[in-house]
């Protein structure tokens, strides 16, 4: 069978997520004297750093070249495996966590944008939220199996052990990007005034209802995926403690995500049930303070990612290829905007208080988040299709209501 290019992006998308110290980090860092405050500092770094350079990683990708800096965001993974594993305290994890904000920058965007180039040059973009959540899932599956392993590993030959193993499976990745043909039709696009353009497509989109909500919610629930991401494991430890099983859990967690993107496509037309399926869970898992609280964390993790995954194809879909990657890098953005507070403000809440304090203040705010999406859908007719006319190109915008 021939290995297509869509093929390599999948494998480039499991090797991607094939991390072997995401199931124990948290672990490591407590080992090493990191208490939370210090983990919501070196989540600031790392965040700070994204701010500043998510919109220029991504106008590099338009403008130069998609593959080549997705080969540089997997060095940039393998450098950051280094250097945290090497750590000894915060000072020296904090100065890692700048090359694993390369490493996401540099990924925010790219890979969707490179994927539905490809599909578009092969005529089959309407095929993008299908193979878009494959890619996905793939990534997430090579995270579920490093954070199966991890534990383990960590177990026999210690934590740092899982950080250089991390860089075989990057410096491979980079072996196979530099193999893929890249898609040349978006670069015979119009380049030039690349952030004019930018600034149009974002004003076109923040005129048009729908969109302009979901990224509202999109932005605001960021906090809760920095709960997750970032101090989930702190959150797991309050009911179990051995490393195994927070390997094997946050490999659960992992596959949990993949699963939602595998099966969003099924919900395009859904996003009400989403959205309340991405909420609720919060909201309960903050009145039952037991292990049923990390089903629900798995469960809420099925619909989160179901969401993304229909909210970033509709982003494709009203986007031109000249600046893909840049208007995904502005959501992006604005999430990580809000979560810089957010992190300092877990940490505190986490080292004076608890988890579950931690968790009623994500709690809180998802349920304004959701309050909020109730009152904005109502005022939306969700019957059929709205076009809206972008006067300034010419062309037109399609939006699907939920």
């Amino acid at each position: 069978m021939k290995i297509t290019r869509i093929h390599k992006l999948y494998i480039s998308n499991f090797l991607t997520g094939l991390v072997f110290w995401y199931g124990i980090e948290k672990l490591f860092m407590r080992s090493i004297g990191i208490n939370a405050i210090g983990v919501g500092v070196a989540t600031s770094v790392f965040l700070i750093f994204n701010l500043i350079f998510d919109i220029p990683a991504g106008i590099l990708a338009d403008k130069w070249s998609r593959k080549g800096v997705l080969a540089i965001s997997a060095l940039a993974l393998a450098i950051c495996s280094i250097l945290l594993g090497a750590s000894h305290g915060l000072l020296l994890y904090a100065f890692g966590e700048i090359f694993y904000g390369v490493y996401v920058v540099s990924t925010s965007g790219t890979y969707s944008a490179i994927t539905y180039d490809i599909l578009h040059e092969e005529n089959r973009s309407d095929l993008y939220s299908k193979i878009a959540g494959r890619a996905y899932a793939l990534f997430l599956a090579g995270a579920g199996v490093a954070n199966i392993a991890s534990g383990f590993i960590a177990n026999h030959y210690g934590y740092r052990t899982t950080y250089f193993i991390t860089v075989v499976s990057c410096l491979l990745n980079v072996m196979l990007l530099l193999t893929i043909r890249e898609p040349i039709f978006h670069k015979k696009e119009k380049k030039e005034r690349v952030l004019k353009q930018l600034k149009e497509v974002s004003v076109t989109i923040s005129k048009i209802k729908l969109l302009r909500s979901l990224v509202i919610v999109l932005t605001v629930l960021a906090i809760s995926e920095l709960f997750k991401s970032e101090f989930g494991q702190l959150y797991m430890l309050r009911y179990f403690s051995s490393p195994q099983i927070i390997g094997l859990l946050w490999a659960a967690y992992a596959f949990t995500w993949s699963l939602g993107s595998l099966i969003a496509h099924r919900f395009r037309a859904r996003m009400n049930t989403l959205i309340i399926c991405t909420v609720v869970p919060f909201i309960i898992m903050s009145l039952v303070d037991n292990w049923f609280s990390v089903v629900l964390f798995m469960f809420q993790a099925v619909a989160a990612a179901a969401f993304i995954n229909q909210t970033e194809t509709r982003i494709q879909e009203n986007t031109p290829s000249s600046v893909r990657a840049s208007i995904l890098s502005v959501v992006a953005t604005l999430g990580r905007a809000i979560s810089i507070p957010a992190s300092f403000v877990l940490g505190w809440l986490f080292r004076n208080y608890d988890a579950l304090v931690a968790l009623r203040f994500v709690a809180v705010i998802a349920c304004i988040t959701l309050l909020y999406w109730l009152w904005v859908s109502r005022q939306i007719d969700g019957q059929g299709k709205t076009r809206i006319a972008n006067k300034s190109r010419n062309t037109q915008v399609e939006t699907i209501m939920p």
